[in-house]
């Protein structure tokens, strides 16, 4: 396939200055050396794309080959882990190589200790609008807790200090449902975030993956991971108090205070739009093609520095899947799922096998039913996992 509307350009930069407990992305910790490595490859494999011969250029990546991109995004990791200079290395290979939209949206995603007033004005100057803040908390116990490395003072600093470099859109991250942090914990730091004033906040329940950290921790009987129904009523209670607070939640993770202050890059992932990933185990997707590069970054800057397609492997998805996809991500967001859209695209009308609980989830009060639209409620939203997983399209 080849892509013909405006698509999207994904940058995993891998390195973090401290590995959190409870990560498990593709990051490293590196020094300077390492980076230094990692920003030859990058800019390597960026050459690739337009190289003839291999599946690294007209392969799995030929379907890109006259896309325009309307948004870039950096993220990790930690981008902010690279110098500016560095940063500016790679922008112009990917605006030299690539068509990019003049107006397209440019997020980086950075740590509060990283973000002093020189280095955001360096982003600024690179063409970054939109800025990611990897908040999680604002309280200094619950950030020892979660492993991050600045404490309440910065991370405030750092969304006053990105609204003073003219960023249009500032975001930030949070992290919830964590262990030894109940009671009114949680809606206090909400408030106290939205009185910093950002246009967009994301609000990550805490979940503990085997081999973390926090993992080793559980499995040992020293940390309690929440239940369900926990989880479930800090849901609800997040929406409902950001609802207040004047962010609409647009998808299960994601509040905007605006309709413009929506992430328009992570938007492409939910609609099946087309996307470009570039960098240790990021993902790429076209029509019916995904495929996602070697996750090791040494292994990938290996195969790049050879030559050779990063690319791991590769799957071609049937329409059954696509349209189970489709329904999953629009169990995610407010907009809901388009059945005639869907049914138009597939052939297959995603709702005639899910009848039966269709009628039950409204009924339950989970889903309401518009004419051949289906929008999960705020309720519906808490559970778009299990609405998924029962989904029967025949």
């Amino acid at each position: 396939m080849v892509v013909t509307e405006a698509a999207g350009l994904y940058v995993h930069i891998p390195f973090c200055s401290a590995i959190c407990p409870y990560c498990d992305f593709a990051v490293a910790r590196g020094g300077e050396a390492d980076r230094e490595r990692f920003v030859e490859a990058l800019v390597g494999e960026i050459v690739l794309l337009g190289s003839s011969g291999g599946e690294g250029g007209t392969g799995a990546t030929r379907s890109f080959e006259s896309a325009r991109f309307d948004t870039v995004y950096f993220g990790g990791g930690t981008p902010s882990a690279l110098s500016v200079e560095q940063l500016g290395a790679i922008r112009r290979r990917l605006v030299g190589t690539l068509a990019i939209d003049p107006e397209a949206e440019w997020t980086i995603e950075v740590n509060p200790e990283d973000a002093s007033a020189e280095s955001l004005g360096g982003w600024r100057e690179l063409g970054f609008d939109r800025i990611s803040l990897g908040l999680q908390a604002l309280d200094n116990r619950a950030l020892r807790f979660l492993g991050r490395r600045h404490d309440e003072a910065a991370a405030r600093a750092s969304v006053e200090r990105a609204r003073e470099a003219g960023f249009r859109s500032v975001s930030v991250d949070l992290i919830y449902s964590l262990p030894g942090f109940e009671g009114g914990w949680w809606l206090g730091t909400l408030d106290e975030t939205a009185a910093l004033g950002p246009d967009h906040i994301s609000c990550y329940e805490l979940t503990i993956h085997d081999g973390t950290p926090f993992g080793r921790r559980r499995d040992a009987g020293r940390l309690r991971e929440a239940g369900e129904d926990e989880r479930a009523a800090n849901f609800v209670a997040t929406h409902r108090r950001l609802a207040e607070l004047g962010y609409e939640g647009y998808e299960v993770s994601n509040f905007a205070r605006r309709e413009g202050d929506r992430s328009r890059h992570n938007r492409k992932y939910w609609r099946h739009q087309p996307y470009l990933g570039l960098g240790p185990s990021s993902h790429s997707f076209a029509g019916r093609s995904r495929w996602w590069n070697v996750a090791p970054w040494r292994d990938w800057s290996a195969a790049v520095a050879g030559g050779d397609s990063p690319v791991a492997g590769r799957e071609e998805l049937a329409d059954d899947q696509l349209l189970l996809e489709a329904v999953m991500m629009g169990l995610r967001q407010r907009s809901g799922i388009d059945c005639a859209a869907l049914e138009s695209r597939f052939g297959i009308d995603p709702a005639a096998g899910a009848r039966g609980q269709i009628d039950a989830w409204e009924k339950a009060g989970w889903l309401r039913v518009r004419g051949r639209r289906l929008e999960p409620t705020l309720e519906g939203l808490a559970r778009a996992d299990r609405l998924a997983r029962e989904w029967k399209l025949r």
